[in-house]
């Protein structure tokens, strides 16, 4: 059987001399691996078409044992990302934390929409925030249902719970207004108002504004800590040398 389909390229490897495995990830199907043989050579079937970042329309046949990539059209390189080093660091981060995540069937289209927005974001905009990859890890969590609204306390339902004290328990995953917050065992981040306006603004708003988001250092600080605890509590990832590794 063979199909046709946009899919973006998650990694490239190379098995014998002239033949290629491809990581893909598409909407319809998630991630997946094909093999394009001949690929390593190829200008004609897959001219710029097997680096990763890269959206490409393949055309594919699907085998009992494997797929096999016949052909391919570039979409978008987004070739910036390879001319400036900031912006690769940012997308490999990025890129990484989606494949540690391992996003199930049922949420590939909106992590598949979110990575491409964020790729693109990063390769246009004039200057991609530093706080990028953090933003990124939020909004994923946010969309697959792992991170709470901090719209209201999680205790009382109160509503405008970011007053001077709110607190955001990570073992518990609650956030939790003043009156609420009671000191004990378990680990707690305290968020200012800036925080959680920055939490929820992330939530809604797209890739292609986060340039425009300027919280002030501890804003920026209690954001951070946030995501980085919650991530490794409730994700059970870490970032070590480089890459996101299983705690």
């Amino acid at each position: 059987m063979e199909f046709s389909e946009k899919a973006l390229v998650l990694r490239v490897g190379r098995f014998r001399e002239i033949d290629a495995w491809v990581r893909l990830f598409s909407p319809s199907r998630g991630v997946y691996t094909a093999f394009a043989f001949g690929g390593c050579r190829s200008r004609r079937r897959f001219c710029g078409c097997l680096d990763v970042f890269n959206h490409v329309h393949f055309k594919v046949k699907s085998g009992r044992a494997y797929h096999t990539l016949l052909e391919g059209q570039l979409v978008n390189g987004h070739g910036r990302l390879r001319a400036e080093p900031g912006r690769l660091g940012m997308a490999v981060n990025c890129l990484k934390f989606f494949e540690a995540v391992e996003v199930p069937p049922p949420g590939a289209r909106a992590a598949h929409d979110m990575l491409l927005e964020s790729l693109a974001a990063l390769s246009d905009e004039p200057a991609p925030p530093r706080l990028f990859p953090v933003y990124f890890r939020a909004r994923v969590a946010c969309d697959q249902g792992f991170f709470p609204s901090l719209s209201v306390c999680h205790a009382c339902g109160v509503t405008g719970a970011d007053l001077p004290g709110a607190v955001f328990h990570v073992e518990e995953g609650r956030f939790l207004c003043p009156a609420c917050h009671r000191p004990g065992r378990g680990t707690f981040v305290r968020l200012g108002r800036e925080t959680v306006t920055l939490l929820e603004t992330v939530r809604r708003a797209g890739p292609a504004t986060w340039g425009g988001l300027a919280p002030s250092s501890a804003a920026a600080g209690e954001f951070s800590r946030l995501l980085d605890r919650f991530v490794t509590y409730h994700l059970g990832l870490s970032w070590e040398h480089g890459t996101f590794v299983k705690n």
